[in-house]
Formats: C-alpha cells, structure tokens, sequence
C-alpha cells in the first residue's frame, strides 16, 4: 500500500482566501459544524504542464505500471505524446483508447476498462474530460487503485469530485467513489478544446446559480445540511468565470484558467461536502433527463454542459416567478389516489421500462398533509431570510442567456434539439431523476408546477 501525502490542517477563513491550487490535501473545522476534507494531492494548471507529468508520478510514488484511457480526440491532444513520455521515462503504461462513436459512462465502457486492466497495474491515467474521468474513476476505485486526471479540455466539472455518473440499464446513477490523486491540466492543450467543450464548461459554471439557489431552499424546506463557506467558493468561482466569458471564448490562456479553476473548484466543494449538492440541482435532473431519453432512442445527446446550460434559464425562470408571487395565496395540498395514478401514469409514459424503479425510489416524497403543513411552516418562518439571498444569486448573472451565448453555447432547449414534448414532460417528471429537493419539488407541492410547465414549452416554442 502506498503511503499517501499527510493531509495538512487549515482554517475555514484560509480556505477562502487561499488559490484553487493550494487547496489540495487539506482538512478544516468549518463554520458549518463538520470537518472538510480535500484528497486530491496535486493540482498543475500551467502551460507546459503535459511535460511536468512523469516526475509528479514519481514524485507521489505511484509506481510505474499503468493504464491510460482515453478516446480519439483526448488521445491526439495529449495521449499519444504523454504515452511517448511515459514509455522513454521508464513507465510500463497500458493503453486503452474507446471508439469515440460508442463511448458512454455505461456498463459496455466499464467492461471494456476492466478486459485493459491488467492484474499488475499499480495505478490508472485518465487523459480527457468527463465521460473518461468517470470510468476511470469507476474502475480504479473498484481495482482499489489510485489514479490521477490529465484533463484535455473545459467542459465540466467532475475532475475534482469523487461522484461519477454512470448509465446502467440506460438509468442514470451517481456512484460515490474517489477522488484523483492529481489533476494536470496543460493550458497548451486546453485553450484548443473545441468551441463546444469550452462553452460546455461556461454552461456547467452557468449552472451553479440555481445549483445554489435549490441548495438554500432544501436548507430551509427540508432543513438540510448547508455550508456557507463551501457555498462562497462556489460563488467565487462562478464570478470569476462570467467576468471573463469572452476572454474565455477566443481561447485565451487566461480566461481558460479561469474557466479550469471553476471547474475544479466546484468538484473540489463537492468533494467538501461529500455530494453534488453545490453544483448541481434541478438544471441538472432536466439535463440527465433528456440524456436518458436520447440514449434510449439511440441519439448521441450533446455535451453534457451544453445540455444543463440550456436548462438553467428555466430554473432561474421558476425562481423568479416565486420570488414575485404572493406567498399568501401558496399552499402545499396532499395528492390524492387519482393526483397519485396520474403522476405514476406520467412516469411510465415518460421513462418506460425505467419508471417502476423511479416510481420505488421516489414515492417518499409523495408527504401526507401533516408533512406538508411542517414544510409549509418552514418555508413561511424561512422565506423572509430566504427572500434576498436567492434574489442576489440570481442577480450575480442577471441575464443567463445572454452569457451562454456570448460563450457560444445554446441558451434554450430548442436550440440543442430538445423536441417540445420532451421539455414539457422534463419540466414535469425531471423531478425524479433523483430524489434530491429542488424547485422543481416544491412548484409541485404548491400545485404551481404544472402551470409553469405550460407556459414555458409554449413560450419555448412559440413561432
């Protein structure tokens, strides 16, 4: 067993005001009541950074046999010449390099990983982005060895977390797994990503607002676990992306940092908290959402932070049309036997063969009436402190579609292909993709949901 790094002590307030590389490897007593912690040992996110990668594997001890996946695009950007590297540093590296047309984090990729894993392998290399991190992340964990993330291009923000996301029987499930031991990001390599991978990653960072906003609202609604520290990272990280999307968009090595250091950072609060909760909510779910509908009819689906990107400015939408309701005239009602058969009904329609399980895992929160009163009651004694903060999350990006398109992605469903039965049935049964509390939750205990749904896919796809 390898004898990892000491995790070094700090303090909330430090964790503030430190640079996303130095908060690797560190542990701290938060204001919120628990104790953080940080895994990953090493992060690199420099120009030349490719080169740096034999002697930090050396430097951790890692050993000298490993596996490297990647797909065709993440190979020719930086595959190829770090396996160069490895092989003429003494490094007995594996390769395994998926057709790019059948690559999903699916059981077919995982197998496939597995059949390349050799029994010696002491630890495994991920060179891409999203989809390669996580069944690398799958496989090593259940190999119970390390590995570590050389990312090829911007576009999400699951280096740094320790959940991967992973389609099995064509549902869509996060495994809570492990962290990379280092992240090496070449700025050389990253800035000549592909347009839609760079505006994919603005699009995941765009998210993170009504990623927030839900995390608030479960704080008050379902009195969850909230940390204002981890939160403001993800505030700053946010800032710091949308004060430099055009800088971001022509490539430059500056706002592409940016962009490589929000997306690590939103993985490295995830990490903090030990789930998705600061960087992922309802956007989300309606993301997943229409990835499960395009991968069952056989449709290679777009990016995954294209996706939510497109689905954030409904959310923010939803948020906005609550903040200047009456809350005098909101009530949480029981559904009854035939609110019940309809919502189950839905669900078959919608998921198929996928819907008993969602039906099973979600009719918890099907509450009855004296469960929605302490809600309720909840949400009224909270909403005054509530109130504002959600108006100045919303307001850190007042416009959302104007930023996805000043960094070139989609600002809607219909512009991604997201036909109009598909965004009114996300709108409605999204929900269940995972029973997480959201906005959406709660525009259906208000009896709200429905309405909204209408409105928007018929302004949508308005001529």
């Amino acid at each position: 067993m390898i004898e990892r790094r000491s995790i070094t002590t700090v303090t909330a307030e430090s964790v503030l005001q430190s640079d996303v590389e130095r908060l690797t490897g560190i542990e701290f007593a938060c204001t919120c009541g628990r104790t953080h912690r940080v895994e990953i040992e090493r992060l690199i996110l420099e120009q030349g950074a490719l080169r740096k990668v034999p002697d930090t594997i050396r430097q951790m001890g890692l050993g000298t046999k490993a596996l490297l996946i990647a797909d065709p695009a993440s190979f020719a950007a930086a595959g190829d010449e770090l396996a160069g590297q490895l092989g003429s540093s003494g490094f007995d590296v594996s390769l395994c390099v998926f057709p790019e047309d059948q690559l999903y984090a699916d059981e077919t990729a995982l197998v496939r990983a597995l059949i390349e894993l050799e029994k010696d392998t002491e630890f495994m290399i991920a060179v891409g982005s999203g989809t390669i991190n996580d069944i690398a992340r799958f496989v090593s964990c259940k190999a119970g060895i390390p590995y570590l993330v050389v990312a090829t291009a911007p576009s999400m923000d699951g280096y740094a977390s320790t959940g991967s996301p992973i389609l099995v029987n064509g549902y869509k499930k996060t495994y809570s797994l492990q962290s990379p031991l280092a992240i090496i990001g070449d700025l050389d390599v990253i800035r000549c990503a592909p347009p839609a991978m760079i505006a994919a990653g603005v699009g995941d960072m765009a998210a993170k607002i009504t990623a927030l906003c839900d995390w608030l609202l479960a704080a008050v609604v379902e009195e969850e676990h909230y940390c204002e520290v981890t939160a403001e990272l993800m505030t700053r990280a946010l800032t710091n992306v949308a004060s430099e999307v055009t800088a971001i968009r022509t490539g430059g090595v500056p706002g592409i940092k940016k962009l490589m250091e929000g997306l690590v950072l939103s993985g490295i609060a995830m990490q903090m908290i030990g789930n998705s909760r600061p960087a992922s909510g309802a956007e989300h779910h309606i993301s997943h959402y229409w990835e499960m509908l395009h991968f069952a009819a056989g449709h290679r689906p777009e990016l995954h932070g294209i996706k939510v990107g497109a689905a954030t400015p409904l959310i923010a939408r939803l948020y906005a049309e609550l903040l200047e309701a009456d809350m005098g005239e909101w009530n949480m009602t029981e559904k009854d036997a035939v609110q019940i058969a309809e919502w189950e009904t839905n669900l078959r329609r919608c998921y198929g063969p996928l819907a008993e399980e969602m039906i099973t895992e979600n009719r918890s929160l099907l509450l009855s009436q004296p469960e929605l009163d302490v809600r309720m009651n909840r949400l009224v004694r909270g909403w005054p402190e509530l109130k504002p903060k959600l108006r100045t999350l919303l307001g850190l990006v007042p416009d959302l579609k104007a930023l996805l398109r000043d960094a070139g992605a989609p600002a809607g469903p219909r512009e991604i292909g997201v036909a109009r039965q598909e965004l009114s049935d996300a709108l409605r049964v999204a929900k269940e993709v995972r029973s997480r509390y959201t906005v959406l939750q709660l525009a259906d205990q208000l009896g709200l949901l429905e309405r909204f749904a209408e409105e928007r896919t018929r302004e949508s796809f308005a001529p």
